[in-house]
Protein backbone atom coordinates (compact mmCIF):
# COMPACT_ATOMS: atom_id res chain seq x y z
CA UNK A 1 0.00 0.00 0.00
CA UNK A 2 1.64 3.36 -0.90
CA UNK A 3 0.41 6.37 1.13
CA UNK A 4 -2.94 8.41 -0.15
CA UNK A 5 -2.91 12.01 -1.27
CA UNK A 6 -4.77 13.06 1.80
CA UNK A 7 -2.36 11.04 4.36
CA UNK A 8 0.47 13.19 2.33
CA UNK A 9 -1.86 16.67 2.72
CA UNK A 10 -2.42 15.72 6.21
CA UNK A 11 1.52 15.81 6.92
CA UNK A 12 2.04 18.87 4.90
CA UNK A 13 -0.88 20.67 6.53
CA UNK A 14 0.21 19.55 10.31
CA UNK A 15 3.80 20.59 9.50
CA UNK A 16 2.46 23.86 8.59
CA UNK A 17 0.80 24.36 11.56
CA UNK A 18 2.99 23.04 13.83
CA UNK A 19 6.06 25.94 12.52
CA UNK A 20 3.50 28.41 12.57
CA UNK A 21 2.82 28.03 15.84
CA UNK A 22 6.71 27.43 17.24
CA UNK A 23 8.49 29.27 19.53
CA UNK A 24 12.39 29.68 19.91
CA UNK A 25 14.92 29.38 22.55
CA UNK A 26 14.31 33.28 22.84
CA UNK A 27 10.44 32.36 24.08
CA UNK A 28 11.94 29.59 26.35
CA UNK A 29 11.97 31.44 30.46
CA UNK A 30 11.48 28.15 33.15
CA UNK A 31 14.98 27.84 34.34
CA UNK A 32 14.65 24.15 33.62
CA UNK A 33 13.03 24.54 29.85
CA UNK A 34 16.46 26.83 29.64
CA UNK A 35 18.72 24.57 30.96
CA UNK A 36 17.39 21.61 28.44
CA UNK A 37 17.81 24.15 25.61
CA UNK A 38 21.29 24.84 26.44
CA UNK A 39 22.55 21.21 27.17
CA UNK A 40 19.79 18.81 25.52
CA UNK A 41 18.69 20.90 22.54
CA UNK A 42 21.21 22.96 21.35
CA UNK A 43 23.78 20.58 22.42
CA UNK A 44 26.25 19.44 19.30
CA UNK A 45 29.34 18.18 21.49
CA UNK A 46 30.29 15.05 19.73
CA UNK A 47 31.12 11.72 21.94
CA UNK A 48 33.12 8.82 21.13
CA UNK A 49 30.14 6.72 21.37
CA UNK A 50 28.32 8.55 18.10
CA UNK A 51 31.18 6.49 15.99
CA UNK A 52 30.41 3.21 17.70
CA UNK A 53 26.43 3.42 16.74
CA UNK A 54 27.49 4.93 12.95
CA UNK A 55 29.66 2.11 12.32
CA UNK A 56 26.96 -0.86 13.48
CA UNK A 57 24.56 1.45 11.25
CA UNK A 58 26.88 1.02 8.64
CA UNK A 59 27.35 -2.96 9.26
CA UNK A 60 23.27 -3.05 8.71
CA UNK A 61 23.48 -0.82 5.27
CA UNK A 62 25.57 -4.04 3.66
CA UNK A 63 23.81 -6.60 5.49
CA UNK A 64 21.79 -9.29 3.67
CA UNK A 65 18.13 -10.86 3.90
CA UNK A 66 15.08 -10.16 4.69
CA UNK A 67 13.01 -9.84 7.77
CA UNK A 68 9.50 -10.77 8.26
CA UNK A 69 6.64 -7.59 8.89
CA UNK A 70 3.81 -7.89 11.62
CA UNK A 71 0.88 -5.69 12.09
CA UNK A 72 1.08 -5.04 15.77
CA UNK A 73 0.35 -1.41 16.46
CA UNK A 74 -1.14 1.04 13.95
CA UNK A 75 -0.44 -0.37 10.17
CA UNK A 76 2.21 1.51 7.68
CA UNK A 77 1.48 4.48 5.45
CA UNK A 78 3.53 3.24 2.88
CA UNK A 79 3.69 -0.44 2.70
CA UNK A 80 1.65 -3.37 2.74
CA UNK A 81 4.59 -5.96 2.35
CA UNK A 82 4.84 -8.81 4.37
CA UNK A 83 8.80 -8.30 4.39
CA UNK A 84 11.21 -5.92 3.50
CA UNK A 85 14.98 -5.97 3.15
CA UNK A 86 16.91 -6.00 6.80
CA UNK A 87 18.97 -2.89 5.35
CA UNK A 88 15.97 -1.09 3.97
CA UNK A 89 14.02 -1.54 7.21
CA UNK A 90 17.04 -0.11 9.22
CA UNK A 91 17.61 2.88 6.83
CA UNK A 92 13.87 3.97 6.79
CA UNK A 93 12.65 2.68 10.39
CA UNK A 94 15.80 2.95 12.66
CA UNK A 95 15.77 6.01 14.59
CA UNK A 96 18.15 9.00 12.55
CA UNK A 97 21.44 10.14 14.18
CA UNK A 98 19.60 13.30 15.12
CA UNK A 99 17.42 12.23 16.65
CA UNK A 100 19.17 9.64 18.11
CA UNK A 101 21.65 12.16 19.86
CA UNK A 102 18.91 13.77 21.01
CA UNK A 103 17.74 10.70 22.90
CA UNK A 104 21.48 10.58 24.45
CA UNK A 105 21.82 14.12 25.40
CA UNK A 106 18.46 13.81 26.77
CA UNK A 107 19.47 10.69 28.96
CA UNK A 108 22.91 12.30 29.61
CA UNK A 109 21.28 15.62 31.05
CA UNK A 110 18.57 13.75 33.50
CA UNK A 111 21.35 11.00 34.67
CA UNK A 112 19.12 8.55 34.07
CA UNK A 113 19.26 5.23 35.91
CA UNK A 114 15.81 3.80 34.95
CA UNK A 115 14.47 3.71 31.62
CA UNK A 116 12.53 1.91 28.97
CA UNK A 117 11.72 1.78 25.78
CA UNK A 118 9.01 0.43 23.66
CA UNK A 119 9.95 -0.53 20.70
CA UNK A 120 13.51 -1.65 20.28
CA UNK A 121 13.16 -1.94 16.01
CA UNK A 122 16.59 -2.91 14.83
CA UNK A 123 18.12 -1.28 18.07
CA UNK A 124 20.34 1.61 17.15
CA UNK A 125 18.15 4.04 19.26
CA UNK A 126 18.59 1.59 21.66
CA UNK A 127 22.36 2.54 21.29
CA UNK A 128 21.98 5.82 21.98
CA UNK A 129 20.01 5.70 25.11
CA UNK A 130 21.99 3.01 26.82
CA UNK A 131 25.42 4.79 25.79
CA UNK A 132 24.16 7.95 28.01
CA UNK A 133 25.63 5.38 30.89
CA UNK A 134 25.94 1.87 30.38
CA UNK A 135 25.62 1.25 34.03
CA UNK A 136 22.02 2.54 33.83
CA UNK A 137 19.07 -0.50 33.68
CA UNK A 138 17.41 0.34 30.33
CA UNK A 139 14.91 -1.76 29.68
CA UNK A 140 13.75 -2.28 26.02
CA UNK A 141 10.18 -3.78 24.52
CA UNK A 142 10.21 -5.21 21.07
CA UNK A 143 6.90 -7.06 19.65
CA UNK A 144 8.44 -8.49 16.91
CA UNK A 145 10.91 -11.60 17.56
CA UNK A 146 12.18 -11.31 14.24
CA UNK A 147 13.31 -7.49 14.33
CA UNK A 148 14.08 -8.04 17.95
CA UNK A 149 16.82 -10.69 16.78
CA UNK A 150 18.05 -7.89 14.52
CA UNK A 151 18.65 -5.44 17.58
CA UNK A 152 20.30 -8.72 19.28
CA UNK A 153 22.81 -8.91 16.08
CA UNK A 154 22.99 -4.91 16.67
CA UNK A 155 23.57 -5.18 20.56
CA UNK A 156 26.24 -8.02 19.77
CA UNK A 157 28.07 -5.65 17.49
CA UNK A 158 28.29 -2.69 20.21
CA UNK A 159 28.92 -4.82 23.10
CA UNK A 160 26.91 -3.29 25.18
CA UNK A 161 26.96 -3.59 29.05
CA UNK A 162 24.68 -6.11 31.60
CA UNK A 163 21.89 -2.84 32.16
CA UNK A 164 20.59 -3.23 28.64
CA UNK A 165 17.71 -6.12 28.63
CA UNK A 166 15.64 -6.50 25.68
CA UNK A 167 12.08 -8.47 25.78
CA UNK A 168 10.26 -9.40 23.11
CA UNK A 169 6.04 -8.65 23.58
CA UNK A 170 3.46 -6.84 22.87
CA UNK A 171 3.89 -3.70 25.50
CA UNK A 172 0.35 -4.36 27.33
CA UNK A 173 1.02 -7.96 28.13
CA UNK A 174 5.09 -7.07 29.11
CA UNK A 175 3.36 -4.45 31.00
CA UNK A 176 1.18 -7.13 32.90
CA UNK A 177 3.88 -9.69 33.54
CA UNK A 178 5.95 -6.96 34.52
CA UNK A 179 3.77 -4.77 36.69
CA UNK A 180 5.46 -5.92 40.55
CA UNK A 181 9.07 -6.60 39.05
CA UNK A 182 8.79 -2.78 37.80
CA UNK A 183 6.94 -1.05 41.13
CA UNK A 184 9.57 -2.67 43.34
CA UNK A 185 13.03 -1.64 40.78
CA UNK A 186 11.53 1.51 40.67
CA UNK A 187 10.57 3.72 43.52
CA UNK A 188 10.17 6.99 44.74
CA UNK A 189 13.64 7.57 45.24
CA UNK A 190 14.95 5.69 41.97
CA UNK A 191 12.10 6.12 39.84
CA UNK A 192 11.31 5.74 35.84
CA UNK A 193 13.74 8.66 35.02
CA UNK A 194 12.78 8.26 31.01
CA UNK A 195 10.28 6.71 29.20
CA UNK A 196 10.54 6.39 25.11
CA UNK A 197 7.63 5.48 23.59
CA UNK A 198 8.51 4.99 19.48
CA UNK A 199 6.74 1.33 18.88
CA UNK A 200 3.12 1.84 18.79
CA UNK A 201 1.56 5.22 16.77
CA UNK A 202 -2.03 4.17 17.91
CA UNK A 203 -3.93 6.96 20.11
CA UNK A 204 -5.46 4.76 22.88
CA UNK A 205 -2.80 2.86 23.79
CA UNK A 206 -0.76 5.76 23.56
CA UNK A 207 -2.25 6.86 26.50
CA UNK A 208 -2.80 3.58 27.89
CA UNK A 209 1.12 3.28 28.36
CA UNK A 210 1.75 6.49 29.77
CA UNK A 211 -1.23 6.41 32.21
CA UNK A 212 0.15 2.60 33.53
CA UNK A 213 4.20 3.98 33.64
CA UNK A 214 3.18 7.43 35.26
CA UNK A 215 2.88 5.70 39.36
CA UNK A 216 6.70 4.85 38.38
CA UNK A 217 7.84 8.66 37.67
CA UNK A 218 9.90 11.11 39.60
CA UNK A 219 9.39 14.67 39.51
CA UNK A 220 12.47 14.75 37.38
CA UNK A 221 11.69 12.01 34.78
CA UNK A 222 11.14 12.95 31.37
CA UNK A 223 8.36 10.64 28.95
CA UNK A 224 9.06 11.42 25.37
CA UNK A 225 6.62 10.39 22.79
CA UNK A 226 7.75 9.63 18.83
CA UNK A 227 5.97 10.94 16.15
CA UNK A 228 3.38 12.62 17.53
CA UNK A 229 2.22 13.90 14.08
CA UNK A 230 2.28 11.13 12.36
CA UNK A 231 -1.53 10.60 12.15
CA UNK A 232 -4.36 12.54 13.73
CA UNK A 233 -5.12 10.28 16.21
CA UNK A 234 -1.49 11.17 17.51
CA UNK A 235 -1.99 14.27 17.61
CA UNK A 236 -4.96 13.83 19.87
CA UNK A 237 -3.35 11.72 21.92
CA UNK A 238 -0.52 14.57 22.22
CA UNK A 239 -3.04 16.96 23.09
CA UNK A 240 -4.36 14.80 25.69
CA UNK A 241 -1.04 14.10 27.16
CA UNK A 242 -0.53 17.40 27.34
CA UNK A 243 -2.98 17.87 29.98
CA UNK A 244 -2.97 15.05 32.05
CA UNK A 245 -2.72 16.71 35.83
CA UNK A 246 0.27 15.07 36.27
CA UNK A 247 1.93 16.73 33.64
CA UNK A 248 3.58 20.64 34.48
CA UNK A 249 5.16 21.74 31.10
CA UNK A 250 5.27 19.75 27.34
CA UNK A 251 7.78 20.50 24.38
CA UNK A 252 6.98 19.93 21.30
CA UNK A 253 10.13 19.41 19.05
CA UNK A 254 8.18 17.95 15.90
CA UNK A 255 9.30 14.45 16.02
CA UNK A 256 9.26 14.16 19.41
CA UNK A 257 6.88 15.22 21.87
CA UNK A 258 8.10 15.57 26.31
CA UNK A 259 6.58 15.54 29.22
CA UNK A 260 8.01 16.48 32.40
CA UNK A 261 6.31 16.73 35.91
CA UNK A 262 8.50 18.40 37.50
CA UNK A 263 5.63 20.46 40.69
CA UNK A 264 7.84 24.08 40.18
CA UNK A 265 7.15 23.89 36.60
CA UNK A 266 3.81 25.57 36.08
CA UNK A 267 3.57 25.53 32.39
CA UNK A 268 4.97 26.13 29.56
CA UNK A 269 3.06 23.74 26.99
CA UNK A 270 4.97 24.84 23.60
CA UNK A 271 6.42 23.81 20.45
CA UNK A 272 10.19 24.59 20.13
CA UNK A 273 12.42 25.33 16.56
CA UNK A 274 15.49 25.91 15.80
CA UNK A 275 16.56 29.74 15.51
CA UNK A 276 17.84 29.33 12.20
CA UNK A 277 14.20 28.59 10.79
CA UNK A 278 12.84 31.41 12.35
CA UNK A 279 15.77 33.87 12.36
CA UNK A 280 13.33 36.60 12.86
CA UNK A 281 12.82 35.69 16.30
CA UNK A 282 15.58 36.34 18.13
CA UNK A 283 13.75 37.62 20.82
CA UNK A 284 14.12 41.75 20.51
CA UNK A 285 9.99 41.84 20.15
Amino acid sequence: MSATPQYWLFRVWSAIRWYAGASTRYDVHSPRLVAFVNEVYRDDRHYHAFDLIRSVRNYWKGREGNVKLQSLGAESKTTSKAERSVRSLVATNAIDDDCGRFLFRMALWLGAKNLIEFGTNAGISTLYLHAADTRANLHTVEGNADVAALARETFAKAGTGPGLQAYVGLFQEWLDANETFLGKSMTPDEPLDLFFCDGDHRYQPTLDYVRRLLPLAGEQSVFIIADIHWSEGMEQAWEELKNFPEVTASVDVYHFGLLFFDPGMDGPHLSLISTRWKPWRLGFF
